[in-house]
């Protein structure tokens, strides 16, 4: 019987906490675009804003996934993200939404910066044969 709590099984064995956190934070992420869609859907708003939301979804949730089993796909597509959505989060500071700017740049960043990690780098190198 493995020591391992129930809900954990769902990660890849040699997931970390950061990463656990980071999986987290995307799926809630998703989670709230889905109901930003089905808000737009129902209050009738514009279809592009509704496929935007439909796609910010995926954009989240796909990495999440993927991370969780430790998908070396999933690291350089949530990368390459993090890394526009820091870019953006600067040019939201330079219109002056210093807020909506800072709150896009801290999070991603520090995704950005663990996922560029020396930990992170190995964990999706070198794979433990448990699955």
């Amino acid at each position: 019987m493995s020591d391992r709590p129930r809900w954990m099984t769902i990660f890849h064995p040699a997931v970390t906490w950061p990463l656990i956190l980071i999986v987290g934070y995307l799926f809630l992420v998703a989670i709230l675009n889905l109901l930003a869609a089905y808000n737009n859907f129902v209050t009738q708003s514009s279809f592009v804003m509704v496929f935007g939301n439909l796609i910010s979804v995926l954009l989240y949730a796909l990495p999440a996934y993927g991370l969780t089993k430790l998908k070396p796909w999933a690291r350089f597509l949530e990368l390459a993200l993090s890394i526009l959505s820091v870019i953006s989060g600067i040019f939201l500071m330079l219109q002056g939404m210093l807020g909506m700017g800072v709150l896009t740049i801290v999070p991603h960043g520090l995704i950005a910066i663990y996922l560029l990690s020396d930990t992170c780098r190995k964990l999706f190198t070198v794979k433990p044969d448990i699955q």
